[in-house]
């Protein structure tokens, strides 16, 4: 076990490479120029040099083509020629990630693992109490779905999750503002807590550093602005995760151990829990591991509509900005993020069936 999570660390490596060339490329196709985005369109041309000098964005993208011309000339050394070769946006970028340095963003000037750590939990609160609703709701409607098949809480369950996958986020997230924070008043529309209120972080999740502290009115105020993000978050993983598990459940159902347990006499509920939910957990559990991702892919429209402020927003805000040393760090995490729970899914699966082993 320890040497396959050895080896699946290392393979992190180039999948965390070529994440960053992607990135790198992509973002770099988009139009527009962070300098004048600064500047203005009407900014003098001078000024936009010295801008893009400064930032680095007057060096080529990948390769210094000029630097191989010097070599072969003799205008530089071999060694000179190679650093010159390697003195690009993407190299100085690689370079800075390899000494631990995240770079700073191109509006402000500020140090992006600054900005890192007021987003990230942010993100994290958000993507918990999504995923918590979405397995809460799920595993135990997917069970009751095929322990009562064709009966009308299958079919009303099996409506909502097709209901439930088929809407937009973001046109769930506006609903929710209109009708119970705009009409009805019950929620917040925005933001994480008000801003006329203070709260000691410690975590930066505000709803644990309010248990921490025994702030339990910061509690139901950070609570309250949850609510609405994390249902129009968690819907569509809360859909795919009861259609999984019913799923998974019918079709352990039907095997013979399942009706010796009923042939013994055992309780009804003792055969679904403990026998069939755990033989079908391992595709529940796949498709968890994979819902985490789309998580943090919904959070960019979820967090933008509901103005939180996290990873998702602070993307959005980067991308139409020009930010790219800001897309290029928040990508990257989220990448390593989504392999770390891969990780995670596999590991777990070695406790959930004793038969596989990965070694």
């Amino acid at each position: 076990m320890t040497r396959y999570i050895i080896r699946r660390l290392i393979s992190l490596i180039p999948t965390l490479l070529g994440v960053t060339v992607i990135v790198f490329l992509f973002i770099h196709l988009i139009p527009g120029d962070p300098a004048i985005v600064m500047l203005g369109e009407h900014a003098a041309v001078e000024n936009v040099e010295r801008i893009r000098e400064q930032l680095g964005l007057n060096k080529p993208l990948f390769l210094n083509p000029a630097a191989v011309g010097q070599v072969f000339s003799g205008e530089a050394s071999i060694g000179e020629g190679f650093r010159n070769l390697f003195e690009s946006q993407y190299f100085l970028f690689l370079g800075r990630l390899l000494r631990g340095d995240l770079g700073r963003s191109v509006h402000g000037r500020t140090p992006i693992a600054d900005l890192l750590k007021l987003k990230f939990p942010a993100t994290v609160e958000l993507s918990l109490l999504s995923m918590a609703f979405a397995i809460a709701v799920g595993i135990p409607a997917g069970i009751i779905s095929a322990t009562r098949r064709n009966s009308v809480f299958d079919s009303a369950s099996m409506i909502g999750s097709l209901v439930g996958v088929s809407m937009p986020v973001f046109w769930l997230g506006l609903m929710l503002i209109y009708f119970f924070g705009v009409r009805l008043k019950w929620f917040p529309t925005y933001g994480r807590f008000p801003v006329d209120l203070s709260l000691q972080t410690v975590t930066g999740l505000y709803t644990l550093d309010s248990i921490v502290t025994g702030n339990y009115q910061a509690l139901r105020l950070a609570l309250k602005h949850l609510v609405m993000p994390s249902f129009a978050l968690g819907t569509i993983p809360m859909a795919i995760i009861a259609r999984m598990t019913r799923s998974a459940m019918l079709e352990v159902l039907q095997e013979d151990y399942i009706r010796t347990a009923y042939a013994k006499g055992l309780q009804e509920k003792v055969v679904i829990l403990r026998h069939a939910l755990k033989n079908a957990f391992l595709p529940v559990i796949t498709i968890i591991g994979l819902q985490v991702g789309g998580l943090l892919a919904g959070a960019i429209m979820t967090e933008t509509v509901f103005s939180w402020p996290g990873v998702g927003k602070w993307v959005y805000d980067a991308i139409l900005s020009r930010d790219y040393p800001v897309v290029q760090v928040a990508v990257l995490i989220i990448t390593l993020v989504i392999a770390v729970i891969n990780l995670a899914v596999d590991v777990s699966y070695a406790f959930l069936n004793p038969k596989i082993r990965f070694e």
